[in-house]
């Protein structure tokens, strides 16, 4: 039983987004990192559409959780970024208003996780009375 309270689309969702950004912000940083570095090409990861197809093309719980299972980030090299002269790809106020961004969507996803818990904790808590 308590494990279908925290095994539900909207938790598995969130999770998943918290992976996703997790993620992102690890290949962000290592961007900023490497601003100087002469040839590093810009990373990025991907998992937005992936899970937005996840959520979208599930018509019952079991269909949308396993979608949910293989929605997984991936990193890729930019191609849209244009090089210096050095050949380095990162420019450094992009990464820093890309970071801010995911930082956002990061605390977001843990803000709507906290909550859908305080909610559960309530509805256990005040059945005891």
């Amino acid at each position: 039983m308590s494990r279908d309270l925290l095994s539900d689309v909207v938790t598995s969702a969130l999770a998943k987004a918290m992976d996703g950004t997790a993620a992102r912000h690890r290949v962000l940083a290592d961007n900023v990192a490497n601003v100087e570095t002469p040839g590093f090409q810009r990373k990025d990861v991907a998992f937005h559409d992936q899970l937005k197809a996840a959520l979208n093309s599930a018509d019952n719980r079991e269909k949308a959780m396993a979608s949910l299972e293989r929605v997984s980030p991936f990193t890729f090299l930019d191609p849209t970024r244009s090089s210096r002269a050095d050949g380095n790809t990162v420019d450094i106020e992009v990464e820093m208003g890309e970071l801010a961004k995911n930082t956002l969507e990061y605390e977001s996803s843990v803000q709507l996780l906290m909550s859908k818990l305080r909610m559960l904790e309530y509805v256990i808590t005040d059945g005891r009375k």
